[in-house]
């Protein structure tokens, strides 16, 4: 989940056995240790922690919550796997690590995404059919397929084709009233 840089001449042993540590993956390795920094959202981490960037580890404040601001990187919906990621960061306290932030309710999910949704901190595809099948039952046609574009354009469908084929009949009634063949 790590970006990994390296020349075209590099040896690939000594880039795998490179130090690559990171702010997430100290904050992981802190919280394993350290039980008071369980307690602690990552962006609210640099409040009770500051990162010492040549020894790449955090260490305690002194003085703690003194209003320092911790930041995540801004990640869009649709860059997937890493904003969901970010999802879980924001909500998840004392992370140990990425498989610990997949694991809900001692389960392991395949992915972050996954992990999101059985948190509930996501809508599943489920909300978006229940939307359009009770919409459905008072709106017209024309309506049904704006509402249609508008869950494209702003919702993250999972699968967009089953949603589709659920609700077609539906939208398209009008057109089958018209146009018989």
């Amino acid at each position: 989940m790590q970006t990994v840089t390296f020349k075209e001449g590099d040896d690939l042993e000594d880039v795998i056995n490179r130090d690559s540590s990171s702010m997430l993956i100290e904050y992981f390795k802190m919280n394993k240790v350290d039980p008071y920094a369980r307690n602690f959202l990552y962006k609210e981490f640099p409040e009770f922690y500051r990162w010492i960037k040549g020894k790449k580890k955090w260490q305690g404040r002194k003085l703690k919550g003194r209003g320092q601001v911790g930041r995540i990187v801004y990640a869009h919906p649709a860059e997937g796997e890493r904003y969901f990621l970010r999802v879980l960061l924001n909500h998840v306290r004392g992370a140990t690590s990425y498989e610990n932030l997949k694991t809900v309710n001692g389960k392991q999910c395949a992915n972050f995404r996954e992990s999101c949704e059985k948190r509930g901190l996501i809508e599943t595809d489920k909300t978006l059919d229940d939307c359009l099948t009770e919409s459905a039952t008072f709106q017209m046609p024309y309506a049904l397929r704006r509402l249609f574009a508008t869950i494209l354009v702003f919702c993250e469908v999972t699968n967009i084709r089953s949603l589709w084929d659920n609700h077609l009949e539906a939208m398209s009634e009008d057109y089958r009233r018209s146009q018989p063949n």
